[in-house]
């Protein structure tokens, strides 16, 4: 459960490039902080998440039958928090992950006119080219974003 403290993280993702689209590998040493740094990358796409401060938190819980299945429903979920409640999700901090099942505490700040925004909207997650992938004790979460 969130604490009110401040989270702080090393964000660690790679933007790349697709055409008509735009993705993001989130790393980590931990399938969740691979995650984690998926979603920051996909709204770093967007904003510069860095310069606002979280105004509430709020949990959700995702299932999913396999890895992929489950990253996918956790950054859909998130697009619906900015989308329908109009909130801008700054950070991410997963305390459940396992084979079917992730619950995510996530900070975030009304998505108004104050944000100064970077680039495209996310419409969209795509299963296009999604994985979740561990090498060497480094794990990876790819997703494709329609924008």
């Amino acid at each position: 459960m969130y604490n009110g403290d401040e989270m702080s993280h090393e964000h660690r993702f790679e933007l790349i490039e697709h055409t008509a689209d735009v993705g993001v590998i989130g790393k980590g040493a931990t399938m969740a902080e691979a995650f984690e740094n998926a979603a920051y990358g996909m709204f770093s796409v967007m904003a510069e998440l860095d310069r606002y401060k979280p105004t509430r938190q709020q949990s959700f819980t995702v299932v999913g039958a396999y890895d992929v299945a489950l990253l996918e429903r956790f950054l859909s979920s998130l697009l619906l928090i900015f989308d329908a409640d109009n909130l801008l999700p700054l950070e991410f901090e997963i305390t459940e992950i396992s084979m079917n099942r992730l619950t995510c505490w996530v900070s975030t700040r009304p998505a108004d006119d104050e944000v100064e925004w970077l680039g495209p909207t996310i419409k969209a997650v795509t299963m296009h080219e999604m994985s979740v992938q561990c090498k060497g004790g480094q794990w990876a979460a790819k997703a494709i974003f329609d924008v």
